[in-house]
């Protein structure tokens, strides 16, 4: 089965699915010393699940949606990278750049988004009863990934990087 990938450029193309085609990929992995599959069927999984990353980072751009039934969060009106606001009708380099470093991850057997799940109760009082259980190890870790971090931050609001204050010049 063939995975059609539907590709945004900032036109609010129909059912896009992600930023960058399979051939981007592979050229910013080797760029990077890394080989991806010649298959584009299992580069066009990883590309998706980049997609799907970047997606749940929504409450955390900058701006809004061009139009409220776009498909993908870019292209956002009211986006400023370095205090310049950026054209709507663009996708940024650096969300390109961010799908694909997440593609490398994805490509290296990182779980972009594990199912978290909850521990086991380990003990339990009621009244005098005691009853203890066996532990549970969670292995579901939430992935670190500074490098796409970085390339985000530029894109998400002031309040939702916290610790940054960025000023523009009106």
């Amino acid at each position: 089965m063939a995975i059609t990938l539907i590709i945004e450029d900032g036109t609010i193309v129909t059912d896009a699915n992600t930023y960058v085609d399979a051939d981007e990929a592979r050229l910013y992995a080797s760029n990077r010393g890394v080989t991806l599959s010649a298959d584009d069927d299992v580069v066009a999984v990883f590309i998706i699940s980049a997609m799907d990353y970047l997606e749940a980072q929504r409450a955390r751009y900058q701006g809004s949606k061009v139009a409220e039934d776009q498909a993908l969060q870019f292209p956002r009106d009211d986006v400023y990278i370095d205090g310049i606001s950026q054209d709507a009708t663009t996708i940024p380099s650096i969300l390109k750049q961010a799908q694909m470093r997440l593609v490398i991850e994805a490509n290296n057997g990182v779980d972009l988004m594990p199912t978290r799940t909850g521990g086991f109760i380990t003990e339990d009082t009621v009244g005098p009863i005691t009853t203890k259980y066996s532990e549970k190890v969670d292995t579901s870790i939430e992935p670190n990934i500074t490098a796409v971090d970085a390339l985000l931050a530029p894109l998400f609001s002031v309040r939702s990087v916290g610790r940054f204050l960025t000023t523009y010049r009106a």
